[in-house]
């Protein structure tokens, strides 16, 4: 029995800033209806039944979803009148953090909402990357956002872009963060961009500097989560990540498109219907069982690149969205990904590697201490 079901609702296509390596399309005023909304809700908490689910993770997204403000509080509240009694129910949104007001952010904690903000680092990689509409930065926007959701949230997460362009600056978009307040840091590729080897080897040289971070706040006994460090560890101490804990394509999570269409994962979720890997329409029967099965058997299906590779299990090969968004497909492992991983997992397996050795005690309780998560949570809260 499947223990969670995960839907992601795309409220807008609209959003106020034009990120350089946004992948949806035109932003455009396109928002969900109320009708695809309700029928939405109604869907999903028919699959959690059928799937005897006991947790119910929703998950808000755009565009920019803060836009349709309105829907989304009607959503939450609509979700937790419905909800079943056996079912625990979870809501998590994705910001740019341009609209987090007091008020805004007052209102997402009222209801439950676990906010994670989008942001590339100090202001001349975000306002490169992350524009708004005219075309001018967002810095000032974002650094008034920050304290606005530490305080609500000191567990709140950050989500941040590398880019051919911010290769170099890895450790240093995160030490800013962390001087800000993080402490939970998503760190991730555009896996969709042209990757030279030069970008790399700038790449791979701020990774040490961002090995040399961590060993540092390691031997000082802070308490944080880095995901391009801290998933590879794990991977080590215990062992790859299962089919539980795997995307699994559109089996155990999926995502509702503004006009109500079904897709896998929220990678192909775009202004442009892909008729080739959506998997039902919520105002049309529901899944396409057809649609969604053979998808994901082919996601599914061994990539000849990896046979034999030492590091296959470990690394983001099995990801869908990943391979689609560098080859445009489920079925080939991104060459991206192939050279990122062949970086990275050496660097991280030494450094770890040497707090072992040494028996750091914050490594040790971070890696191999059952209860850390649930005890660094409640201290970040204290």
């Amino acid at each position: 029995m499947t223990q969670t079901l995960a839907a992601t609702f795309h409220l807008t296509h609209q959003c106020n800033l034009r990120c350089t390596y946004c992948y949806t399309g035109t932003k455009v005023h396109r928002p969900m209806s109320r009708e695809v909304a309700l029928k939405s809700l109604h869907f999903v908490l028919d699959e959690a039944r059928k799937a005897q689910v006991k947790y119910l993770d929703i998950t808000f997204f755009g565009g920019e979803p803060l836009i349709e403000a309105e829907l989304l509080f009607w959503l939450t509240d609509s979700f937790k009148r419905a909800l079943p009694a056996e079912m625990t129910l979870s809501f998590r949104l994705s910001t740019n953090g341009t609209l987090l007001t007091e008020a805004m952010m007052q209102a997402l904690a009222q209801r439950d909402i676990y906010v994670s903000l989008s942001v590339d680092g100090p202001p001349r990689l975000q306002d490169a990357q992350r524009p708004n509409a005219a075309g001018k930065g967002s810095s000032v926007a974002i650094e008034k956002a920050i304290p606005i959701l530490l305080r609500a949230n000191p567990c709140a997460s950050v989500t941040t872009v590398l880019t051919p362009y911010s290769a170099g600056h890895a450790a240093e978009s995160i030490d800013w963060l962390y001087q800000k307040g993080f402490r939970y840091f998503n760190l991730t590729l555009d896996y969709s961009a042209d990757w030279t080897m030069e970008d790399m080897r700038y790449l791979e040289k701020s990774y040490h500097q961002l090995a040399r971070w961590y060993e540092e706040k390691m031997q000082q006994n802070q308490r944080f989560y880095l995901s391009c460090f801290d998933e590879r560890i794990r991977s080590h101490t215990q062992g790859p990540p299962g089919q539980d804990e795997r995307c699994n394509l559109g089996q155990r999570q999926f995502s509702i498109a503004p006009d109500g269409a079904l897709y896998p994962c929220i990678q192909f979720v775009t202004t442009e219907t892909l008729p080739e890997f959506m998997i039902g329409h919520v105002l049309h029967g529901g899944f396409d069982e057809n649609c969604r099965q053979h998808l994901h058997s082919c996601s599914e299906k061994p990539k000849d690149t990896c046979s034999g590779c030492a590091l296959q299990g470990r690394c983001a090969s099995w990801c869908s969205c990943i391979n689609f968004a560098s080859t445009g497909t489920v079925t080939q492992a991104s060459p991206v990904v192939c050279y990122h991983e062949r970086t990275l997992m050496p660097l991280v397996d030494a450094m770890a590697n040497r707090l072992w050795r040494k028996r750091n005690q914050m490594f040790l309780h971070k890696h191999y201490n059952p209860l850390y998560p649930m005890i660094d949570y409640l201290e970040h809260l204290v």
